[in-house]
């Protein structure tokens, strides 16, 4: 890449400048993602960690626990249920097929078809696309928004080779393998147009973006592979602008445990000592950390006086900043589509954009409420065990009456000149709980309305319904139950995985090159030949586990029309030869491993002929009679 200019790089420094600024504004988003990881993790920010007691409950705070009941303040867990029993629901969907995307194309392009299947499946393999995704859809249903960065990158693999000159020591080449990484997005730490609905931010938006700490290690492998691809610039300036503690645009992660501190990722080595640096020579880099911010915007190359072709034509351009004054990389992203690389999903979309309540911002004032109800419950048995008294304290000690001991010996100072009683040295104040009695049933009642509020309903849970159901009837409450856990899954495929599926195609046809990989299928190589691909783009469809195979194929239809065929004679008699390829057809959707070894030898032969003598087989088809 030629080295930018210096008006350039002003002018990009000053553009993602604006950009941080306007995404510091948006303060009340990220206020309501910090209320739902709270309420998701059920922590309660004011609770003494000695003795379990939340501050500022009245009784709870008041009430000394005694014996049995020496245990804090509950909450329910209703959030993380319902997240967690739709993320279920949606992994189950997309993530549990194998392969992950499979490849749907017409009987000739099957061998076609299967070698771009292995190549996508040795790309999910090398990038953990069901790991990132499982996290993507987890964000979904928690913030109801969530963004995977899709991004053609490559990684270093070993092979090893027989040594020409010493034949027993295998040699070592390093080579690379590109393949589109997909990489989920800490939401607190994402960049984005915000006058776009979040489901059309890759296609309408206009930037997209994300802040990161680096150590210096990780910077200078994140610059040699820009430098490998000759697509970098200003390294040293880069490398000696460290930070030392603090990143200003990076925002820290809410407090959710009780025993571990949220913290940015800062590296506290100092890289300098360890090396053995003076004072004078600990500004060369070795120390520190780096914040980078990567961004993706839509640009006129004349807005920022960026050399090329289409001056005026808004173009997508990946730009990365080191410590918000550094330009490490501005690159123009050309592509088969006219989408930024990080894609967002919204799955519960209604049209008011960032107001919808996603799952867990819905279950929240359930979760307090049963919370309430249940620490009702439980203080009311904690004074009727241990409740309000006066007493004597020149009789009594105060630290015998307030003794957590369920069983303990409680001594008396009495004067033996008085006429007195123990009793008129102490006096109980009788506890009346009423109004408490049914606070149990009303939770139960409040978590019921919860799972009304997100239709997970037991069974959707794994857990027992009463009531006798035959199987048939069973199905169709499961597949009512069913069908309003599918409109999220609607949205997503829309959304999200029809763009990312294309994406993932045309980055093969583009960027990709001629290798071999191994098939998962039948466990043997397959070549891939890109420029072959390339003249049956349109010919291959990529399903995945909403739309899979047997949908986009239809092969529901096919096995009708195969029963119709062997029932009727007069259809046996023009489609009857064609049933054993429907049939190879049909086994092949299904994902049947090893389908070659269930083919007949006669046919395999046949097969062979009619590639070897392509003119007479064409001839004995055209001359055959009907």
């Amino acid at each position: 890449m030629p080295q930018l200019s210096a008006k350039t790089q002003e002018l990009v420094l000053r553009f993602c400048t604006d950009v941080l600024t306007e995404h510091k504004k948006h303060e009340d988003y990220y206020l309501k993602m910090e209320a739902i990881d709270i309420a998701f993790a059920r922590y309660i920010a004011s609770r003494d960690p000695k003795t379990g007691e939340v501050q500022g409950e009245g009784i709870d705070a008041a009430t000394v626990h005694t014996g049995v009941f020496n245990v804090p303040s509950t909450v329910p867990p209703i959030v993380v249920s319902q997240v967690e029993s739709m993320v279920g629901y949606l992994s189950e969907v997309f993530l549990s097929g194998s392969p992950l995307f499979p490849i749907v194309s017409n009987p000739a392009n099957s061998q076609a078809a299967s070698a771009l299947e292995a190549l996508l499946d040795n790309h999910s393999t090398l990038g953990g696309y069901p790991r990132e995704l499982l996290i993507f859809l987890r964000d979904a249903v928690k913030y109801n928004l969530a963004a995977l960065e899709t991004d053609w990158s490559s990684v270093d693999q070993y092979d090893t080779l027989d040594e020409l000159i010493m034949p027993d020591v295998p040699a070592v080449r390093e080579t690379k393998v590109h393949f589109t990484k997909l990489r989920r997005l800490d939401l607190y730490n994402t960049v984005w147009d915000r006058n776009v609905a979040p489901g059309n931010i890759a296609r309408d938006g206009d930037y997209a973006g994300y802040i990161e700490i680096l150590s210096k290690p990780k910077l200078k492998r994140l610059l040699n592979k820009f430098s490998q691809e000759q697509e970098v610039q200003n390294v040293p300036q880069a490398m000696k602008s460290y930070i030392s503690q603090d990143a200003p645009n990076y925002r820290i992660h809410p407090q959710i445990s009780d025993y571990v501190s949220a913290r940015k990722p800062v590296d506290g080595i100092d890289w300098a000592a360890f090396l053995g640096f003076s004072e004078e020579e600990k500004a060369t880099g070795f120390a520190g950390n780096y914040e980078v911010f990567t961004l993706y915007a839509r640009l006129c190359p004349d807005d920022i006086k960026f050399p090329g072709p289409k001056q005026n034509h808004p173009q997508v351009f990946k730009i990365v900043i080191v410590n918000g004054n550094i330009v490490v990389q501005v690159k123009r992203i050309i592509s088969a589509y006219d989408y930024l690389p990080i894609l967002f999903g919204q799955p519960q979309e209604d049209g008011l954009g960032y107001q919808t309540k996603s799952i867990a911002e819905g279950g929240i004032p359930i979760q307090q409420a049963a919370g309430t109800l249940f620490n009702i419950r439980f203080n009311s048995a904690r004074r009727a065990v241990a409740d309000r008294a006066l007493y004597n304290p020149s009789v009594i000690a105060m630290k015998d009456v307030n003794s957590p001991v369920p069983a303990a010996k409680i001594p008396v100072k009495t004067n033996s000149l008085g006429n007195t009683r123990i009793s008129d040295h102490y006096h109980s104040i009788p506890y009346d709980s009423r109004g408490t009695e049914t606070a149990m049933q009303d939770a139960m009642a409040i978590v019921a309305f919860g799972k009304e509020l997100s239709g997970l309903n037991n069974p959707m849970q794994g857990q027992f319904q009463k009531g006798n159901k035959s199987v048939q009837e069973w199905n169709d409450t499961m597949g009512g139950a069913d069908a309003r856990l599918r409109l999220p899954a609607l949205a997503l495929e829309y959304q999200f995985f029809a763009p990312l599926k294309e994406i993932l195609k045309f980055n093969i046809y583009q960027y990709g090159k001629d290798s071999v990989v191994t098939s998962q299928k039948t466990g043997k190589e397959v070549a891939v030949q890109i420029a072959a691909l390339r003249q049956q783009i349109l010919s291959f469809r990529v399903a995945d586990g909403y739309t899979p195979k047997s949908k986009l194929a239809g092969t529901d239809a096919l096995i009708q029309s195969m029963t119709m065929i062997s029932q009727n004679q007069l259809l046996a008699q023009q489609f009857g030869p064609l049933l054993p390829q429907m049939m190879l057809h049909i086994m092949q959707l299904l994902g049947i491993r090893d389908l070659p070894e269930y083919i007949p030898q006669q046919q395999e032969s046949q097969r062979q002929e009619v590639a070897e003598n392509p003119q007479e087989s064409n001839w004995i088809e055209t001359n055959e009679p009907a």
